[in-house]
C-alpha cells in the first residue's frame, strides 16, 4: 500500500514547484549577463529540488530551510534585475551571494542525509547533522538580514502568487535583456 503524503511532504513538493520557475530565471540571468555565482546557485537549487522529493526524515526542518532558500533566491534575482548595472551587483553584495552559495551546499548535505532511514547511521550522525542544521539556519538568517528580506511566516499560503511573482521577474529580466541588446545595437551602429 502506498504511503500517504504528509503535510511536510506536500509542502516540500509545493516548494519544489515554486523553485522551478526560479531556475528558469537564474539560467536566463546567467546566459544573458553571466554574473558570478548564479550558475552554481542554479545547479545547487536543481539538486535540492531533486533531493526534496525523497526526504524520509526531518521533513519539517527541510521545508523550513527550503522556504528560506526560496525567499533568498527570489531576492537575489530581484537585486540583479533592479541593479544600476543590469545583471551586476556591487562587490560587497556579490560576496554575500557567494556566502549564500556556500550555505546552499551545507543545506544540500543536510537534506541529503535525510534520505536515509537507517536509524543506526542517524544515531551516530545526530550531533553532526544537528550542528549542520544550526549552521544552515544561522547562515540563512544572516542572508535574510543582509538582503533585507521580511518574513511573513507563511511562505506557502499562496502558491499562485509565488508563481506570478516568478513570471513577473522573468518578464522583467526579458525586458532588461531586450533593452540592453537594443542599447548595444544602437551604440554599435553609432560608432561606425
Amino acid at each position: 500500500m502506498p504511503r500517504q503524503p504528509t503535510v511536510s511532504g506536500i509542502q516540500l513538493e509545493n516548494l519544489a514547484a515554486c523553485l522551478t520557475p526560479a531556475l528558469t530565471v537564474l539560467n536566463e540571468l546567467h546566459d544573458s549577463f553571466a554574473p558570478p555565482f548564479i550558475l552554481p546557485i542554479a545547479n545547487a537549487v536543481t539538486s535540492l529540488i531533486n533531493l526534496a522529493q525523497n526526504v524520509k526524515q526531518n521533513a519539517k526542518e527541510c521545508t523550513r530551510l527550503l522556504e528560506n532558500v526560496h525567499q533568498v533566491i527570489y531576492t537575489i534575482i530581484s537585486l540583479h534585475i533592479k541593479s544600476e548595472t543590469p545583471g551586476s551587483l556591487p562587490p560587497a553584495m556579490m560576496d554575500q551571494v557567494g556566502t549564500f552559495m556556500k550555505t546552499l551546499h551545507k543545506i544540500y548535505i543536510y537534506i541529503e542525509a535525510q534520505q536515509d532511514r537507517n536509524k543506526f547511521k542517524q544515531l551516530f550522525r545526530y550531533n553532526e547533522m544537528n550542528n549542520i542544521l544550526k549552521d544552515c539556519y544561522a547562515q540563512l538568517d544572516q542572508a535574510m538580514q543582509t538582503f533585507e528580506i521580511r518574513t511573513s511566516g507563511a511562505v506557502l499560503e499562496d502558491i499562485a502568487e509565488m508563481k506570478n511573482a516568478a513570471e513577473n521577474m522573468h518578464k522583467e529580466l526579458l525586458e532588461l535583456i531586450s533593452n540592453v541588446s537594443e542599447t548595444e545595437t544602437i551604440s554599435g551602429a553609432s560608432s561606425h
